[in-house]
């Protein structure tokens, strides 16, 4: 027989709140996710009914007045950007200079910038913007940008000038600490005046870059359709037609054995609309599901993933492990986080994410710590609250790849309309 613990987290508070339920057997209850159903004539079968229901009513009332504290609906923080405003305004004086121009030289997917800039005219509301492609000129613009804007793509991140620069004001010298991770192209800074509301372009910096901007990146499991099978997906640069996918796995210390892998994307046609389809449109890259079976019940296994060039070369990721589920039936214990409207944030303060999702990196991290006592995790929409902008996919899912490469993560839609980027949701996910 196996205990279920079921541990909510109400994401959207500073300090996650946690409990336990121990419930008996599924033999003797229903469940279904995102509407339990408890089914016991006992007092005890009551009693945990009665738990999951105030686990319920407090996770809804937080998110509610969380999601009240967020202004406008739909606010997300790179809508804020008035990019078909954009003017130029270069001032020859004035720079913006990034280091090191290449990231990741030891296989790793996030690093950190230093961005150095200066304006001989600073104010207040002077903002530093990534931009990735690196090349965000008009040349890039589509059909869909109407008029002859300047910019037609809104930036990935962006911080404020004086952010941690006191003296900007006064010296318009300024520095930044942004970090970066790898989605598939190169990157730039502009330094932009104006404000948000009407921005002006002031000095764009030199090129980044990661060593291998196409490589596999940000491994996420489900569980699959049986007990004994575990789904795999990622994220590349590489179609099929440059390289072929597929996952290297097997039990820890055993034989290792391969796995090919499908690969999906979707272009700017399939979004709904406004911004999705304009400034918010960026290449999600290719998405690639891979299926490992059999497996032994309670084992560890290891994995890593494989891109075979046409020229027969083996890209790989780093390796990573999880812990197949156990055999059906058998008295064992599966420990279960769920929550909802995580949303995601920047861990270098950019976006001002941390008046937009405040919970969201504390439950990220939180979950992290308690890893080795977590089976799964059940992230009921809404998911990261994209809105239209689809680099922030990319930034969530770097954000839970410490979770998602080891414990399964599974997902489900909620009540935010399906469209923009939210349809791709389970592709890019599941």
């Amino acid at each position: 027989m196996t205990d279920w613990v079921y541990m909510p987290w109400v994401t959207p508070s500073a300090n996650p709140v946690r409990f336990v339920v121990r419930s008996p057997p599924p033999s003797c209850c229903q469940s279904r996710l995102g509407n339990r159903i408890v089914r016991e004539s006992s007092m005890k079968g009551r009693l945990l009914l009665l738990l999951w229901a105030w686990a319920a009513a407090t996770w809804v009332s937080v998110s509610a007045v969380t999601r009240l504290g967020r202004g406008v609906a739909g606010e997300q923080p790179l809508s804020r950007i008035a990019v078909e405003r954009v003017v130029l305004a270069v001032n020859d004086a004035a720079y913006v200079k990034a280091s090191p121009l290449v990231l990741g030289h030891k296989g790793e997917n996030s690093e950190w910038a230093d961005v150095e800039f200066f304006h001989p005219n600073p104010s207040d509301d002077d903002w530093i913007g990534v931009f990735s492609p690196a090349n965000f000129s008009d040349a890039i613009c589509e059909a869909e940008n109407t008029g002859t804007p300047v910019l037609c793509t809104a930036p990935i991140k962006y911080q404020f000038a004086n952010f941690e620069n006191d003296g900007y004001n006064k010296t318009g010298k300024g520095y930044l600490k942004l970090q970066l991770i790898n989605q598939r192209e190169d990157f730039s800074f502009a330094l932009f005046s104006g404000g948000l509301s009407k921005p002006k372009l002031i000095s764009v910096s030199n090129k980044v870059a990661f060593a291998n901007p196409k490589a596999p990146v940000y491994p996420r499991l489900a569980q699959g359709k049986s007990w004994n099978e575990m789904t795999v997906t990622w994220t590349s640069g590489y179609d099929i037609t440059e390289a072929v996918p597929f996952v290297e796995w097997g039990e820890k210390g055993g034989r290792r054995l391969l796995a090919p892998a499908g690969t999906l994307t979707f272009d700017r046609n399939s979004m709904c609309g406004s911004p999705a389809r304009t400034v918010g449109w960026r290449h999600p890259g290719y998405i690639h599901t891979s299926f490992l079976k059999d497996l032994w019940p309670d084992s560890p296994y290891t994995y890593r993933l494989g891109h075979r060039l046409m020229n027969g070369t083996r890209v790989w990721s780093k390796s990573y492990s999880f812990k197949a589920s156990p055999y059906p039936g058998q008295d064992s214990l599966q420990r279960v986080v769920v929550f909802g409207d995580m949303g995601k944030a920047e861990a270098d303060g950019s976006n001002e994410f941390s008046d937009f999702q405040p919970g969201s990196l504390n439950t990220t991290y939180q979950i992290i710590r308690d890893l080795e006592d977590i089976d799964m995790v059940v992230h009921i929409g809404d998911i990261c609250y994209a809105d239209g902008y689809l680099s922030q996919w990319d930034q969530f899912t770097a954000q839970i790849e410490p979770i998602a490469s080891r414990v399964p993560y599974m997902i489900g839609l909620y009540s935010t309309p399906l469209c923009s980027s939210h349809v791709h949701a389970h592709r890019r996910l599941r």
